[in-house]
């Protein structure tokens, strides 16, 4: 009995997370279903442990792939009316690391900003045209999202401008965590090993972290 019950409530909640795959996957960029779903999971559990904590920031959003995955998430409700995922880009169409190549593609924007309408989660989303670190924060945040450019130099000014503002509880992921990207592997192993985050879940290169509280350092 107990397993038929674990099976409904997972079909059930697949259901949910389907459409949001859907929508994802004819999108330009970069994210696997598996990886989505982690993205998704990691979204509600970043709201569910801190649901007095509105802001969920993503850095690189590109076209949009991962914000509609994020803002989807949100969309499944039991959630504030206040959450919302800033996505912070600005859309200039670089991609790349710079220590293996930067690449110019076209310029991003009113891409971005028409599959976010067409996924109909424009609600949730609050974008903000301008790189990681000209950004002024002030409020905390749930879970950060870090997929700007992928080498060392680009992703630690990503975190670290941010991450004063992770809430004690909250997540941080980061895409590419993979040898083909190993400034992004170095940084996240390194954040890893100062004992203030732990690993949650690691799904193809996507990889979620927990921050501790101060305490538990």
């Amino acid at each position: 009995m107990e397993s038929s019950t674990t099976d409904a409530k997972r079909a059930a909640v697949q259901l949910l997370i389907d459409p949001i795959i859907e929508k994802m996957r004819p999108l330009e960029g970069w994210l696997a279903d598996a990886e989505a779903r982690l993205l998704i999971g990691a979204t509600r559990l970043a709201v569910k442990t801190l649901p007095n904590v509105h802001a969920i920031v993503e850095i690189g959003s590109y076209c949009g792939k991962s914000t509609v995955v994020i803002a989807g998430a949100l969309s499944l409700g039991n959630v504030s009316k206040e959450t919302k995922v800033f996505a912070v880009d600005p859309h200039e169409g670089e991609v790349g690391a710079s220590d293996s190549g930067v690449y110019q593609m076209s310029e991003t924007l009113e891409v971005f900003r028409r599959n976010i309408a067409a996924a109909g989660v424009e609600e949730f989303v609050e974008p903000v045209v301008q790189y990681s670190f000209e950004v002024e924060w002030d409020q905390p945040i749930s879970l950060l999202f870090i997929d700007g450019l992928h080498d060392y130099e680009n992703v630690s000014r990503d975190f670290n401008h941010f991450a004063p503002w992770v809430a004690d509880g909250g997540l941080v992921a980061f895409h590419d965590y993979a040898p083909y990207f190993p400034g992004v592997k170095t940084f996240v192993d390194e954040l890893m090993s100062g004992g203030r985050y732990t690993k949650v879940e690691n799904v193809l290169s996507m990889i979620v972290l927990r921050k501790t509280s101060s305490g538990d350092a």
